[in-house]
């Protein structure tokens, strides 16, 4: 899998990222996996190292030297999931300084082939900033919602080989 700024491989080809992305979840999302909230990101991420074909699964973005860049989750657990079974991207991430440089669209396209080789036929996001990026990856606005005070946007999008 190729990302547009680094090369995408699955989280557990790279042990080693693990506490980094821990980091990155608390610093990001504090509030879910900060000391008062209710999220285990050493939980989450390992449950992703299991490999194979079973959710959830991890994708991280490495640059030229190896480097985590950003990482994506696929889930069957998401804000919106109750509504829609199914695959879910999760906790796309890149850090900020990297923002707009092409990794987050490169990890979404490795998500989406990583769903369709689960064999997944479409796949949703929610989403409080990212839309953009979607519709960029010619996903549709499906739903909208409100989580823990938070307006979120559920994007969809069917997959094809």
């Amino acid at each position: 899998m190729q990302a547009d700024a680094g090369r995408v491989t699955a989280l557990e080809t790279v042990p080693g990222a693990l506490e980094r992305l821990e980091a990155w979840f608390v610093h990001e999302w504090p509030e879910w996996y900060g000391p008062d909230g209710a999220g285990d990101a050493p939980c989450d991420l390992k449950a992703c190292l299991q490999g194979g074909s079973r959710l959830p699964r991890c994708l991280v973005s490495l640059d030229g030297s190896g480097d985590v860049i950003g990482t994506v989750s696929l889930r069957d657990t998401s804000p919106g999931s109750d509504r829609y079974p199914g695959v879910w991207v999760t906790a796309l991430l890149v850090p900020a300084p990297l923002r707009r440089s092409g990794i987050g669209t490169g990890l979404v396209s490795a998500a989406e082939a990583e769903a369709l080789r689960l064999g997944f036929s479409e796949i949703y996001a929610s989403t409080a900033n990212a839309q953009s990026l979607f519709r960029r990856r010619d996903w549709s606005f499906h739903d909208s919602l409100r989580t823990r005070g938070t307006a979120l946007d559920i994007f969809r999008k069917p997959l094809q080989a």
